[in-house]
């Protein structure tokens, strides 16, 4: 077999991708001879070794039933390594090939689609922070009664757990008095 990829691996570079992605699927097929395998293919191919682990990557996510044959196996890499998901991977190679991506318009797109999405989840994350501490504190309205009757060693233990808590209401303090609000001291007036 080596002697097979040796030959295939001497032609242009679309015969070269071609081999990337065929001794891909044979690796993501779990034909695996052992250690030093993919070191073999590699050296027998022409190809760096970590070539070759990211294509048994790439074709153990993207079975050859899922591949757009109007798109390069560097359009499937660049999907592949942006997504795990299999109807993304799927959305983002119909979205290529409908569209014509080339494999650089590909990659800026979903460089500037996953930095939207990172933008969103931060924009929102103090806000679902402050939902589950409303959420925490109508709870502990509730039940008042219970954590009043606790034992000293049954508070100290709280006080552990809530430290995280404490720090957070300590800073949050420290920011608004820093921007010069008035901070009142029942937390039922925030």
């Amino acid at each position: 077999m080596v002697s097979h990829v040796t030959r295939l691996a001497r032609g242009t570079s679309g015969h070269r991708q071609t081999t990337t992605a065929w001794l891909g699927d044979v690796l993501a097929s779990g034909s695996n001879r052992g250690r030093g395998f993919i070191s073999l293919c590699a050296a027998a191919a022409g190809l760096d070794p970590g070539t070759l682990r990211n294509a048994k990557l790439v074709c153990s996510r993207i079975p050859v039933s899922c591949r757009h044959d109007a798109l390069t196996w560097s359009h499937h890499c660049e999907v592949r390594l942006a997504f795990s998901d299999a109807r993304e991977i799927e959305e983002w190679l119909t979205l290529a090939e409908r569209e014509g991506l080339s494999t650089s318009e590909l990659r800026r797109r979903i460089r500037s689609h996953q930095a939207s999405v990172v933008t969103e989840a931060l924009s929102t994350a103090p806000y679902s922070v402050l939902r589950e501490l409303r959420a925490a504190c109508r709870v502990v309205e509730r039940e008042r009664h219970l954590w009043r009757s606790w034992s000293p060693g049954a508070s100290r233990a709280a006080l552990v757990e809530l430290q995280p808590l404490v720090a957070l209401v300590s800073a949050l303090r420290a920011r608004a008095l820093q921007a010069g609000c008035e901070v009142p001291d029942d937390p039922s007036l925030n």
